[in-house]
């Protein structure tokens, strides 16, 4: 038995975004790593699905449960104002993954002085590429905002673990 698909709205949030549950359901689903490894094929099959959902074409005999898989494929490796695919480290679905490993080598290597200060600067980078992805790419940042932005970002970071390193 095929499904009624013509009053779903694939754009329609999955979760009541009123409630605290809701909102957290949508976030896990956004941010699940597991679709860090998705192949490029299968994301740009999400992608048409989405697409092909919004003008109401969906192929038929497509569940209801595929066009959520795509969704949730789209949404967390395609850029919400632009429609580009996001490079993989700067995901949001790559953050919990990316976060543990950096933090696990803070962790491992703050013995030396040039070991903090690397460290620092890898976490604080890993995290401007993870803001710069996610950008509101409605407004624009000119290329000398976002460097004056790395750099004080960077090394304030920096200096601060040396700082609290030498307490």
């Amino acid at each position: 038995m095929e499904a009624d698909l013509s009053g779903f709205n694939i754009d329609a949030p999955r979760w009541d975004q009123r409630t605290f549950l809701g909102r957290v359901k949508h976030f896990l689903n956004i941010t699940d790593p597991r679709t860090v490894f998705v192949s490029e094929r299968e994301l740009d099959w999400a992608k048409v699905m989405v697409e092909k959902s919004r003008m109401g074409v969906v192929p038929p005999g497509t569940q209801v449960e595929q066009l959520l898989y795509a969704k949730k494929l789209y949404d967390s490796a395609f850029h919400p104002d632009t429609g580009e695919k996001m490079n993989v480290i700067g995901r949001m679905s790559f953050q919990l993954p990316g976060g543990m490993i950096i933090t696990g080598f803070m962790l491992q290597f703050y013995r030396t002085m040039p070991a903090v200060i690397f460290w620092q600067w890898v976490n604080q980078s890993f995290n401007a590429l993870v803001n710069y992805t996610n950008r509101n790419a409605a407004s624009p940042t000119s290329v000398r905002q976002m460097a004056l932005s790395y750099f004080t970002a960077t090394t304030t970071a920096v200096a601060t673990a040396v700082g609290m390193n030498m307490l």
